[in-house]
């Protein structure tokens, strides 16, 4: 393990979203197999009730909405990434630290099925959701991301600089790369764009 890479992230966890608790996982399950089959905006908890075999009205006392469900699943998906992440940082030093988590998630984004059917057919709800949402969850994601990079920056395994400013430039630059995946080898483009940014001098 690689003395440069803090343990554990500086107060992420505590940032993120809370958790859905075990009980819920087989409702969101199901939700995500309807969310996959059916996309945001026409699944109904009438077709998750269905999935699951049992009356709407226990899945409404569980998940209350759809929309509630999607976030819920998000949170879930969240706190999965962040329990993997210490398995990345033991093998990774400099700024693959912040390489190859940010290519995970963009690898786990682009093969979830529900992403691929939302971005595939329901253009305007993605459009909403980046014009009403993208702002406020950019700045959280700064405010978590931020310590963790002054943290990497202290121990000289990137570059020194305004941790805010490179956390809201990469989360840009993750947000446009989910909307748009790029052609070509994905670590290939992020080392030779990020690299020269990240890099300590030699």
């Amino acid at each position: 393990m690689s003395s440069e890479t803090p343990r554990p992230l500086p107060g992420l966890a505590e940032r993120l979203p809370p958790p859905p608790g075990p009980e819920l996982w087989p409702f969101l399950d199901a939700a995500g197999v309807c969310l996959a089959r059916h996309g945001l905006s026409r699944t109904s908890m009438v077709d998750i009730s269905r999935e699951m075999g049992v009356s709407r009205s226990t899945v409404y006392r569980q998940l209350t909405s759809v929309e509630n469900a999607a976030w819920l699943l998000l949170s879930k998906e969240l706190h999965a990434f962040y329990d993997a992440l210490p398995e990345i940082f033991a093998t990774t030093t400099g700024p693959d630290v912040v390489l190859r988590p940010l290519a995970a998630l963009l690898r786990g984004a682009w093969a979830s099925p529900i992403i691929a059917k939302v971005m595939r057919d329901e253009p305007d709800f993605v459009g909403r959701a980046v014009s009403f949402h993208a702002g406020p969850m950019l700045d959280q994601g700064a405010e978590m991301l931020a310590p963790l990079y002054q943290s990497l920056m202290d121990s000289g395994g990137i570059r020194r600089q305004d941790p805010q400013v490179l956390a809201h430039w990469l989360l840009r630059t993750f947000m446009v790369l989910l909307l748009a995946p790029p052609p070509g080898d994905l670590d290939a483009l992020l080392e030779g764009v990020l690299l020269p940014v990240l890099a300590p001098p030699s």
